[in-house]
């Protein structure tokens, strides 16, 4: 494909969405139902395909040119432009390389073996001194994840509900509703940190096998994911959004069988039904409830927007985990980095397309303080990160799930506890249900693992 077919193309797609931008600026103070959500998801993936396309593009260029000679005299022009040394023309040869390519080389297995699935890593070693490190492992994580994602909460409550004074005129305070760009800007921390961490040790990261664009499937699921937990809250009564959060074990586990060819026993199975179901119990028992309660009704488009959540939502979980587990494995630095990189670049290309990154950047220069909150908010998400990679990482996307759900009905324990509300009997006993089948499932693990007999050498 010549460059003047690409240029075309790029020009349409950017036609088409620069028209499906005008028309959402145009409906934005119309009424909900008048902009449907399918019209919404188009003008995302619209504004992805901007991207998307040309990377495709280059990566299909790269991988059938390679080993030509047409790859190394399109790189030719950038060593004579810019100097005489070789040093700059290896470097830009091996971005696209390791972008396109990877450095396959560098793998542990054959090229063409099939790697059968690791087992997510088992939280329950034989000795006992093995299991106290672990379990301490598994609370200083969920530690982590607990505090990081409490102060997320505060601080972006904060930056959107409260008015900002601006610089010039103290006494005129103005409101920040631009959510996008708090996530843009917490994709730019947690790129920077990541960036900073793998700098400084960057002797000790394995050779990152797997091409680099793999990580914008991650990028992708877990913006979409998002995106559709948020819309679904407009279509989904409070209940069906219960039932479906509670639901995320389950469904991890099965998209595991799809994307890792993980194997789950019945036993497993059931404990994760088991867990749905008491978490399902407390949740929809207990007396708080969040956003959409006041939704009566649940819809087919609500329901659709709930299952592509909950898919989105295990594919990046699984997703990740078969990078981690790929030979050598991809660190959990590399992995945040590489996340990062691109989820930085969509929301920038959503932002700059919706026309509003110029006015939150005016924003944060012209009001005081607002640049320290967004700055403390992306800080604490970028710190969040490093605890759920390594969680996943150490010990699998299903105790991630757990984590999460257990996460979820803690903080309804902790509400009710502060604001002297009362936990229902069957929010109780719900609460039991999961906690039972949790310890179940560790219990007949750590009875599996006394009768394996120890080898003898």
């Amino acid at each position: 494909m010549d460059p003047l077919s690409w240029g075309r193309g790029w020009y349409a797609i950017q036609s088409i969405s620069g028209s499906f931008v005008q028309y959402l600026k145009e409906a934005r103070d119309k009424p909900p139902d008048e902009l449907v959500w399918p019209l919404r998801l188009v003008l995302i993936l619209l504004g992805y395909s901007t991207v998307a396309i040309p990377a495709a593009l280059l990566i299909c260029y790269v991988r059938r040119n390679r080993h030509g000679n047409s790859f190394q005299s399109v790189l030719s022009y950038h060593r004579y432009t810019v100097t005489a040394f070789e040093t700059p023309y290896l470097s830009v040869r091996q971005v696209l390389r390791s972008f396109a390519v990877g450095n396959p080389e560098y793998q542990l297995i054959p090229t063409g073996e099939k790697l059968s699935p690791r087992k997510d890593a088992d939280p329950i070693p034989q000795t006992r001194a093995q299991c106290i490190n672990v379990i301490i492992i598994l609370l200083f994580f969920f530690s982590g994840i607990q505090v990081t994602l409490v102060a997320m909460g505060v601080l972006q409550e904060r930056i959107i509900t409260r008015g900002y004074r601006r610089a010039d005129q103290l006494e005129i305070e103005e409101k920040f509703g631009e959510t996008q760009f708090l996530i843009f800007c917490n994709r730019i921390v947690a790129l920077v940190l990541s960036l900073l961490i793998l700098t400084k040790d960057w002797t000790k990261q394995p050779p990152h096998v797997p091409p680099l664009y793999v990580h914008s499937y991650t990028s992708f699921s877990n913006t979409i994911s998002s995106w559709c937990q948020y819309e679904a809250l407009k279509y989904v009564s409070f209940p069906t959004q219960t039932i479906c959060k509670a639901s995320k074990v389950v469904v991890t586990m099965l998209m595991g069988r799809i994307v890792r060819g993980q194997r789950y026993s019945w036993f497993e199975y059931g404990c994760g039904c088991t867990i749905a179901f008491g978490a399902s119990l407390f949740l929809l028992s207990s007396s708080t409830k969040g956003a959409g309660a006041a939704i009566t009704y649940t819809s087919f488009s609500g329901m659709i927007l709930m299952a592509g959540y909950l898919l989105f939502d295990a594919f990046t979980l699984n997703w990740q985990k078969a990078l981690f587990d790929t030979k050598p494995k991809v660190s959990k630095y590399q992995m945040m980095f590489g996340v990062n990189f691109f989820s930085a670049i969509f929301c920038a290309v959503s932002l700059i397309e919706q026309g509003t990154l110029w006015s939150s950047l005016k924003f944060g220069a012209e009001h005081v303080d607002f640049s320290r909150d967004v700055f403390l908010l992306s800080l604490s998400g970028a710190i969040g990160q490093i605890f759920i990679y390594s969680t996943i990482e150490r010990f699998g996307p299903i105790v991630f799930a757990v984590i999460m759900t257990i996460r979820q009905m803690l903080s309804i324990v902790l509400s009710t506890i502060m604001y002297g509300h009362e936990l229902t009997f069957w929010a109780v006993i719900g609460f039991l249900i999961v906690f039972l089948a949790i310890f179940v499932d560790i219990y007949k693990k750590y009875s599996d693992k006394k009768r394996v007999p120890q080898r003898s050498w």
